[in-house]
């Protein structure tokens, strides 16, 4: 993934993702006993990114802070050895936080930022979710049996990308007070960080590094009250209409997978002709998107589902597989709030050379 010593390209004026690093993913109670709040796992995550990329804080034109709860600003600062520069935001979703980070680049204002994402088992209640999946796996006949396989062969593949080393080149060993060593992920965590350097051409130019991608473009939506679990898909539909995309031009999807049966119900939306009709004024069905696109490293199923570190976990792991096998787009898509969504287009750097 360190493509620091990789030959020099000439890039399109935009924003990437230069690097990145996370945190393994821990239960409560492994963080409680380690003693790490939201803010440490954060930390932990900047520092191993800044010293694979050879950056002091006092490089980067801004940071972004995503937590579930807002952190003293005068606290974060102290322990990042902050001065009054670099501005410092926070918001509350990793994405959103991708997405302010996006914007101060393409503006101008920005080469460097550094944007950080950390749960601390904060969750939300996934009932709404739930009902709402089971409403429309009921109108395309779909059982719980379907949602059930596909949780086994999210948890296969998550285990074969394991065994290949496919987490290793970025995910870091947390270190707690006692020397105790965290390097795994664990089953069914709620706790965990994620760190993404975004640059301009010219921050790239700067650091002598090849992007792994750039952030193409992104897209927003917000699904009725009766059906929350629909927003991944009116994201993800809008994101290739404004971009004027299909369902395989994209090479690499990461949708959110929790509950199962609410992506399965959406894949099966987009195959429908009467729901892309009337629901998606489409004169034709999205079409069927190949299986084997789609969320290749598990997804959050097997993951784990962070709600404010997990979007940027994906984009990373996403960014990450693009490069290894050479391929052009990759869409990222987070779950936000109950009825929200946020979908991001990823293209390959090599793709997008001046």
């Amino acid at each position: 993934m360190d493509s620091q010593n990789s030959p020099p390209i000439t890039l399109s004026p935009g924003a990437y993702l230069l690097a990145g690093t996370r945190s393994p993913g821990l239960t409560s109670a492994s963080r409680e006993q380690a003693g790490f709040s939201a803010l440490d796992l954060a930390l932990q995550s900047v520092s191993a990114l800044l010293l694979r990329c050879g950056l002091s804080t006092g490089a980067l034109d801004g940071i972004v802070l995503a937590t579930s709860a807002s952190q003293p600003v005068g606290a974060v600062r102290e322990r990042l050895r902050l001065s009054s520069h670099p501005p410092l935001q926070q918001c509350s979703q990793g994405l959103e936080a991708v997405t302010r980070a996006s914007q101060q680049i393409r503006s101008g204002d920005a080469d460097l930022v550094l944007v950080v994402a950390s749960d601390a088992a904060s969750k939300s209640s996934d009932t709404p979710l739930a009902e709402s999946a089971k409403r429309l796996a009921a109108l395309f006949e779909l059982a719980e049996e379907d949602a059930q396989a596909y949780v086994q062969a999210c948890r296969q593949r998550h285990s074969e990308a394991e065994q290949s080393g496919l987490f290793s080149p970025y995910r870091i060993s947390l270190f707690d007070r006692q020397g105790e060593v965290y390097d795994a992920d664990q089953p069914a965590p709620d706790s965990g960080a994620c760190a993404l350097l975004l640059a301009s051409a010219q921050g790239c130019a700067r650091l002598k590094r090849r992007p792994l991608a750039m952030l193409s473009s992104q897209a927003q939506a917000r699904a009725p009250a009766a059906y929350p679990s629909l927003a991944p898909l009116l994201a993800s539909t809008r994101l290739l209409q404004t971009q004027q995309l299909s369902l395989n031009d994209i090479d690499l999807w990461e949708l959110p997978d929790t509950p199962a049966l609410a992506l399965l119900a959406n894949l099966a939306a987009w195959q429908d002709a009467r729901f892309c009709q009337r629901q998606l004024e489409l004169e034709q069905p999205i079409g069927r998107l190949d299986p084997t696109s789609l969320n290749p490293l598990g997804g959050s199923l097997a993951l784990g589902t962070l709600p404010v570190s997990g979007g940027c976990r994906q984009l990373l792991q996403q960014a990450d597989t693009l490069q290894r096998h050479a391929l052009g787009l990759a869409v990222v898509c987070e779950q936000q709030a109950t009825d929200q969504a946020q979908a991001w287009l990823l293209t390959r750097a090599e793709e997008v050379q001046a």
